[in-house]
């Protein structure tokens, strides 16, 4: 386990300040939730990710991949937890870049036709958040060189909003 040499107090009610330089490091942002494990007798502190990978997504994603012929990226907020490609390569980077953290961050459908500035030099891709009950938990981000059109925003729409409920459960 790697050590930051930084000490804390623990306050009256047992709160606890993290230093904002591990926060930013981290990417733990306000309102994240942390998940709090005792291991080897020491406390552990993780960020909780909603947004998992689990065999029901990954049928999901697969399927949108094979059906639209593009590229399928499954996202928490600030990274990739599972994704179907069209040419058998692996991503060895999860981390979002800023560009689409931000768009994300906005909660709302985005479309890109012809750009090549966000997604692994591609020219087209669609981004749509998941949002649960007001919070924001990820994306689906379909992106590829085959045209990006009204159906695949309608499916995707429906895809959301079929995770959102499956999430929610």
């Amino acid at each position: 386990m790697e050590k930051s040499g930084m000490t804390r107090r623990i306050d009256e009610l047992g709160r606890l300040v993290i230093p904002k330089e591990i926060r930013r490091n981290l990417k733990i942002k306000d309102n994240d939730q942390l998940e709090i494990n005792i291991i080897d007798n020491k406390i552990v502190l993780s960020k909780y990710e909603m947004v998992k990978k689990d065999g029901v997504i990954n049928t999901i994603i697969h399927s949108l991949k094979k059906y639209f012929k593009l590229n399928i990226l499954y996202t928490s907020r600030d990274c990739i937890i599972d994704y179907a490609l069209l040419n058998k390569e692996k991503i060895t980077n999860n981390v979002l870049n800023e560009d689409i953290i931000n768009i994300i961050e906005k909660r709302k459908p985005f479309i890109s036709v012809n750009s090549n500035i966000l997604i692994m030099n591609s020219a087209n891709f669609y981004i749509n958040p998941i949002v649960i009950n007001g919070d924001l938990f990820g994306s689906i981000i379909l992106y590829g060189n085959s045209d990006i059109s009204n159906k695949i925003d309608e499916c995707m729409r429906f895809i959301t909003f079929f995770l959102e409920n499956y999430l929610e459960s």
